[in-house]
């Protein structure tokens, strides 16, 4: 380890951490160490993508894609790879699409509200406006998460990829 037991032990106690049993598996840095002690940070996933790809030479990109097995590789002046990487967005980063419906309206299938895995129809009032909340009766889902199509449900109802949702408030 490149740090040595005095600053691990320094660090420790700058987070009242005063008897501890630390197991630290690979090489760090003291940032590394507040940063996971620290309750402020947080971690989110994330994707590496190339653009410009058309720009590259076969070598280059060869190299590239051995580099990063992950990474998508797209050029938007080209439209290469853009609908595999926004596939991409929404399996990596956890988001899901919901369609909402207006009362005795037509879903609108065309622009989905994106939000993340898991949540809720209270999460969805709160995107929308605050007053769905106070004054929400029930709600009607379509689609994954509901066990018959227009199945009514409560705030705290999880939500699917593709679920179509209408919220029904008081007037």
């Amino acid at each position: 380890l490149s740090l040595d037991k005095s600053v691990i032990s320094a660090v420790l106690h700058e987070y009242r951490y005063h008897n501890a049993d630390v197991l630290i598996r690979e090489d760090i840095t003291v940032d590394d160490l507040v940063d996971a002690l620290s309750k402020r940070t947080v971690h989110l996933r994330g994707i590496i993508v190339f653009n410009k790809i058309d720009l590259c030479n076969t070598r280059e990109l060869t190299k590239l894609r051995q580099e990063f097995p992950d990474a998508s590789f797209i050029s938007a002046e080209g439209n290469i790879g853009l609908e595999e990487l926004k596939e991409k967005i929404y399996t990596e980063l956890g988001f899901i699409r919901i369609y909402l419906k207006p009362q005795g309206k037509e879903p609108d299938m065309d622009e989905p509200l994106v939000v993340l895995h898991g949540s809720t129809v209270r999460d969805v009032c709160l995107k929308l406006h605050r007053d769905f909340i106070k004054k929400f009766r029930y709600a009607q889902v379509w689609g994954p998460s509901a066990k018959h199509e227009g199945q009514r449900v409560g705030l705290e109802h999880t939500l699917h990829d593709t679920d179509i949702l209408t919220i029904v408030t008081e007037r």
